[in-house]
């Protein structure tokens, strides 16, 4: 698809329209490159308003932003991996999906069928590392015990003390944004559930929202409440499964367990209420997401007392407050440099919560879970607050949704023809979730997904150092970050 000529940058003021951006204080949505050449780069601005900002440019080469903006610094390595192109100035260029198996040749995101003929060589990917007398190289992964997905983790350390951290994500790329591209909407539906399995519900919304901006649906009153309410009970689920983790980093078993006993309860409640433990498939066009509201507020019910009794717990245990306080902390300015999102942001003293744009949440009061720690005591108190004003919002949707809904107003089938491009976001439990999708006749012809994880592992990665090894499980428990929408 191509896109039209007007408002593009040139390559001489690429870096300063989209400095103009960050300076306004304006949030990167995503920064995509497409196959004819071009990247574009979609912003949200201070008014809600989303501006993209184009580059066309010949040959394979354009000027890279990460010296001035270092939040796209990952976003170019993938570009330059799964296109070809290649942002000059890179400070780091080294692979960041490819590994020396992948032959020359082969990209991916390009038109065309491809069918590589792997090399019979080592994957590793070469790792930043400090040198020096008296330092040590550490590695960790990307087999884990548990069930955790693929990471390799390689630490440089003096002593117990880690000089700096290169964390090599990518070990199972998927390949999922190539095999969206030519998958009709409906086709997509059930692979864009599967995108992830911790923001499955945020990753339908948007691809539900863009199909319908797309087309021009009015939805339904009844349907906004039941997608909020989907949304906060999925943002819950993964704050108790991380809020019950943090405990686990630092032995305090009772706490980790009870915790994850409200998880359990949590997530088979969510089965009943919307039929997918895991939310997987719940968001569809001709159907409402939730299936039982009486057991929604059943669950909410029945959650408040152990939750109130759990966090009763975990507030007056001076032990485990001392071992979290001024662990693995991120500055609010390097928050704000590398692009932190979520919670991950907030307790470093930046507040944003796209929710204040989504017409979804018009006329909800979502509150400001914000702190200025910045350490994995912050990171766990805004959780702690996000968990309490997510359940008011679920009180709320079932008030709205007490008196029912017509169901002759929830049946839509998008246009067979539906072509254009458009980006649609959420706060997803990880934070910002964007995704950018241009649609031909009905299939997808591109699709890009900028996921709250895949921008805060590079922020995880600057927290680590300067901590001792021991912290780690504790700071990676902080930000628990997901693998799977990162490596999609």
């Amino acid at each position: 698809m191509k896109r039209p000529i007007e408002g593009t940058s040139t390559t001489a003021n690429w870096i300063r329209v989209n400095m103009k951006h960050k300076l306004a204080g304006h949030h990167l949505l995503t920064f995509t490159g497409l196959k004819e050449h071009c990247i574009v780069a979609h912003w949200l601005s201070e008014k809600g308003a989303v501006e993209a900002e184009t580059l066309v440019f010949e040959g394979v080469r354009f000027p890279s932003l990460s010296p001035n903006l270092p939040e796209v610094a990952w976003d170019e390595r993938e570009i330059h991996d799964l296109l070809g192109y290649i942002p000059d100035g890179h400070p780091d260029l080294r692979p960041l999906i490819r590994t020396p198996r992948w032959p020359e040749a082969f990209l991916p995101l390009q038109p065309g069928e491809q069918h590589p003929v792997w090399r019979e060589v080592e994957p590793d990917n070469p790792a930043r590392r400090v040198d020096g007398d008296g330092v040590t190289v550490m590695k960790v992964g990307p087999t884990h015990a548990g069930i955790i997905e693929s990471g390799h983790f390689v630490f440089s350390i003096i002593g117990e003390n880690v000089l700096h951290l290169d964390a090599h994500l990518f070990q199972n790329h998927r390949g999922v944004e190539k095999a969206l591209e030519n998958r009709s909407v409906t086709e997509a539906l059930p692979l864009v559930s599967r995108i992830c399995g911790a923001d499955s519900a945020s990753h339908q919304f948007n691809f539900i929202t863009a199909i319908e901006k797309l087309a021009g649906r009015e939805v339904p009153e009844s349907i906004r409440w039941q997608r909020m309410a989907l949304l906060e009970s999925e943002r819950i689920l993964s704050h108790l499964n991380d809020v019950s983790q943090i405990p686990a980093g630092v032995g305090f078993q009772v706490a980790h367990q009870r915790g994850l006993a409200m998880k359990e309860t949590w997530q088979r409640g969510l089965e009943t209420a919307f039929g997918h433990r895991y939310l997987f498939d719940v968001l569809d066009f001709v159907r409402t997401p939730v299936q039982d509201l009486g057991s929604l507020q059943i669950l909410i019910q029945s959650f408040e007392p152990e939750w109130t009794s759990w966090r009763r717990l975990v507030d007056h245990h001076h032990g485990f407050r001392d071992r979290m306080h001024g662990v693995g902390v991120v500055r609010h300015d390097d928050a704000r440099r590398l692009g932190a999102v979520g919670v991950a942001a907030r307790a470093s003293g930046l507040p944003f919560d796209v929710r204040s744009f989504m017409p979804f949440y018009d006329g909800v009061h979502i509150g400001s879970s914000t702190t200025t720690g910045g350490d994995v005591e912050a990171r766990f108190d805004v959780r702690l607050q996000e968990v309490e004003r997510s359940i008011a919002m679920l009180k709320l949707a079932v008030s709205h949704l007490k008196a029912g809904w017509d169901n002759e107003d929830i049946c839509w089938q998008p246009p067979e023809d539906l072509t254009g491009e458009v980006v649609s976001y959420s706060e997803s439990p990880h934070g910002l979730n964007a995704h950018m999708i241009q649609i031909a006749q009905g299939c997808i012809d591109r699709y890009h997904i900028r996921s709250g994880a895949f921008r805060n592992w590079p922020v995880l990665a600057s927290a680590v150092a300067g901590n001792a090894v021991a912290d780690f499980p504790l700071i990676n428990k902080s930000f628990e970050l997901c693998y799977s929408c990162s490596d999609r």
